[in-house]
């Protein structure tokens, strides 16, 4: 069998999909380094770009998207064609559940429609300049890596919470769409694809055809999937580089190179975006950047209820830098980091929380800040996250007792589950002994538990292994995190 270029994609496209899935799963591995566990994350040119505008860096390892930028100004989009694993899970689901060829022939054909993404790109850009970034929303590479994350992966450890379901349930639209329309996101909303194609419309490498030769049968078309309709004017920032046309042309008209003889100089048809439609675009979301900014109390009350992960920057740089790509909760050894859904409001939508029934933050761990692609969370050292002999320099929030349902306090039960939990030496959760009397009237001694709040860390430990049902007796609260001088314990009163 001949090896033709359709066949050196389809081994990329399955190289990079097995890649994508190891590199997921050994998040959670410790000896896996987290630069390596997230490298496909710092592929994504569109995350570099967008924490760039939002806070003026390129963190870490993002600075390798810009060099996929730098590739398509010369290839073309080989990124979505070769590379990105949403795109061939879409081109698998368009291969065997897709359109038959008498439907592609209606289907597959450019739309005007199509030139959506590129509003969302501005939308997005736009939010991101005026400091919302929430480019990962719709950015194909973090929306993959959140629905495994938030979506697939806790339904095995029975930690599924509503933001899970909806990533998993964006995956699945965008799949179900691609048994209609090969690649429908990628053609419609994808933000990096039409990043990529504003930067592949300088590529000097592309789809050429010999006008000499060229019959017009439109074959070229039916296996197209980016609807640049190779036929006519060439929509190279439509264009996937998956080379399926080269194939299918009877009359060999069609190559992959620079411009040769006898060539097609057909010139390049605009994109489907007005100068009208991009200002009113642009105005639209500079008035809704500070409504969204605003939202970020969230619907169970102030952002401050939320526990981020340890690390985490103070909450106006955290949002600009989150790509809320779940690879933090992918990593956590314990389960207790989870997408959020309307705790931090719109602003903070899929952006990690801490929830202590569900899991703790183990003392000794750094997993999440040693995977975070844009440094949102900062590498720490163990030992900064731990109280031993000495409050700990890195606190995420502190325990405070219910003692309404409280066993020792509010029922004269005996219980020191908290007590024991704690791993902070001093331990941060004391007892206050009393001698009291059952209801039967015997004696009985009681140690109620009492939080030392300059030694507590709020790892959540004793809210997670507390046995009160439903909500637990000691709950942990941001109160007193290190990473925001104002949310501490004691406040001045300016009267």
């Amino acid at each position: 069998m001949k090896i033709r270029p359709r066949h050196w994609r389809i081994v990329s496209q399955s190289a990079f999909l097995i890649i994508f899935l190891g590199l997921f799963f050994s998040l959670s591995v410790s000896r896996v380094p987290g630069a390596l566990a997230s490298a496909m994350l710092a592929l994504d040119p569109l995350s570099a770009v967008s924490t760039g505008l939002a806070d003026w860096t390129v963190p870490r390892w993002s600075w390798i998207g810009l060099l996929v930028l730098m590739v398509t100004a010369v290839l073309g989009r080989v990124f979505c064609g070769w590379l990105c694993p949403l795109g061939t899970l879409q081109h698998l689901v368009s291969w065997i559940a897709g359109p038959n060829k008498r439907k592609r022939a209606k289907i597959n054909r450019y739309r005007p429609y199509f030139a959506l993404k590129y509003i969302v790109l501005v939308v997005l850009l736009g939010l991101a300049a005026l400091g919302s970034n929430h480019t990962g929303w719709l950015d194909p590479i973090p929306l993959l890596h959140r629905a495994f994350a938030a979506g697939i992966r806790p339904l095995w450890q029975g930690t599924a919470v509503p933001a899970g379901w909806i990533a998993f349930a964006m995956l699945a639209a965008i799949l179900l769409l691609s048994a209609w329309m090969p690649r429908f996101f990628c053609r419609v909303l994808c933000p990096l694809g039409a990043l990529l194609g504003l930067f592949a419309r300088l590529a000097p490498i592309r789809i050429r055809r010999l006008e000499d030769s060229c019959t017009g049968c439109t074959l070229c078309v039916l296996p197209c999937q980016g609807a640049d309709e190779p036929l006519g004017e060439h929509r190279v920032s439509e264009c996937h580089v998956c080379l399926n046309c080269l194939e299918v042309c009877s009359e060999k008209s069609l190559f992959y190179r620079m411009a040769g003889p006898g060539d097609v100089a057909s010139p390049m048809p605009d994109l489907d975006v007005g100068r009208r439609r991009f200002l009113l675009t642009a105005a639209a979301t500079a008035a809704v950047a500070p409504v969204l900014q605003v939202a970020g109390g969230g619907f169970e009350g102030s952002t401050h209820d939320a526990i981020r992960p340890p690390g985490a920057l103070d909450e106006e740089a955290f949002l600009s830098r989150c790509i809320t790509c779940g690879a933090c909760s992918a990593s956590c050894p314990t389960g207790v980091i989870a997408s959020d859904f309307g705790k931090t409001g719109i602003n903070g939508l899929f952006t990690p929380v801490l929830n202590m029934r569900h899991g703790w933050c183990e003392p000794s761990c750094i997993r999440c800040g040693e995977v975070c692609p844009t440094s949102a969370l900062r590498l720490l050292a163990p030992e900064s996250k731990q109280t031993i002999g000495e409050p700990a320099e890195v606190t995420i929030g502190t325990a405070f007792m219910d003692r309404g349902r409280c066993l020792p306090w509010a029922m004269n039960t005996p219980c020191i589950v908290c007590e024991e939990m704690c791993p902070t030496s001093p331990k941060a959760i004391e007892f206050e002994t009393i001698n009291t009397q059952d209801r039967n009237g015997d004696p009985l001694t009681l140690q109620r538990p009492i939080v030392i709040p300059e030694l507590c860390t709020g790892c959540g430990l004793c809210e997670n292994r507390c046995p009160v049902g439903g909500q637990a007796a000691i709950r942990v609260s941001s109160v007193g995190e290190s990473r925001d001088p104002r949310n501490q314990m004691l406040q001045r009163v300016i009267g």
